[in-house]
């Protein structure tokens, strides 16, 4: 039993099947089936339920499977930690990056860092925010910039910048000459909603929930400018942060919302006690700098 039988055993049951196992490892299928019938025969145990159509882990091959997963993190950290031992900051991080929370903050971050510390590879993970919260948990990104809290405890969260959410009407809408607006004032209007794989879409629904409604979705969106189109087009309203807003103050009309402070906050976390390599150390202190300054800045 090695370190390999257990990465080949842990790509075989994420993938489903052997065969697309075999595609992504560049293997043979009756390779991969001898090491698993080795491993499968050191460990006294089945590892898969091979009885019908559906292709599925034992008991016993899950019990593997999540010991298989701890093993092969932990191999992954020694390395890097046997790897991080002179003082010259250089590495590779994966970034996991939310499209909406991307737009606005990474670009600033990146050129700052990348100037500090040009022997860093920084490789960005674009997903909704609640998908990359999972990729941190589990190892595979070394952080992200999510809204917070986060929904995983498992998660070291810190906040990097706020802002209140905004109402957003076509031009022409029956309420565009208030001065501010509670939601429940909207709640007969056709909403126009984030993605559910955004944390952005949970804010909004909860925040409608405390108004006593559920919001008419009429459509839902990866991308925040085509959700700004939509408003603009009289196809709906929506609740966003009001940064998103700048660019559309023109086309649209955006109002504060009066029945509750709504906070658009967007933190950076990163996995609790997990070693943090020096670039990683380095990439935390750039980000809280940066927006330490922006802040002192706009106060």
């Amino acid at each position: 039993m090695n370190i390999r039988d257990f990465e080949i055993f842990k790509t075989i049951a994420e993938c489903g099947s052997f065969s697309r196992a075999s595609e992504k490892l560049f293997i043979a299928q009756p390779s991969l089936s001898k090491t698993i019938q080795k491993l499968e025969k050191k460990l006294g145990v089945i590892l898969f339920d091979r009885s019908n159509r559906i292709f599925r882990l034992t008991d016993e091959g899950q019990l593997v499977y999540e010991k298989a997963v701890t093993v092969l993190q932990q191999m992954n950290e020694l390395q890097i930690e046997l790897e991080d031992t002179d003082k010259h900051v250089r590495g590779y991080l994966k970034i996991g990056l939310p499209q909406v929370i991307g737009t606005f903050f990474f670009s600033k971050v990146a050129k700052v860092f990348t100037g500090k510390y040009p022997d860093v590879t920084l490789e960005i993970v674009e997903e909704g925010g609640l998908h990359v919260e999972k990729l941190v948990e589990k190892g595979e990104v070394d952080a992200a910039f999510v809204v917070i809290p986060a929904q995983s405890h498992a998660l070291e969260e810190q906040l990097i910048f706020e802002a209140p959410f905004v109402a957003c009407l076509p031009n022409n809408h029956a309420l565009k000459d208030e001065q501010q607006l509670s939601l429940e004032q909207l709640k007969e209007d056709d909403w126009i909603l984030f993605d559910s794989s955004f944390a952005l879409s949970q804010v909004i629904l909860e925040s409608c929930q405390k108004e006593h409604f559920v919001p008419k979705i009429a459509y839902s969106t990866t991308q925040w400018d085509l959700l700004m189109t939509l408003v603009r087009d009289e196809l709906g309203v929506a609740i966003i942060p009001s940064p998103l807003t700048e660019m559309y103050q023109e086309e649209i009309c955006v109002k504060p919302i009066s029945s509750q402070y709504i906070a658009w906050k967007i933190g950076i976390v990163v996995k609790k006690d997990r070693y943090k390599t020096r670039a990683l150390k380095a990439f935390l202190k750039n980000v809280t700098d940066i927006y330490a300054i922006s802040s002192e800045v706009k106060s």
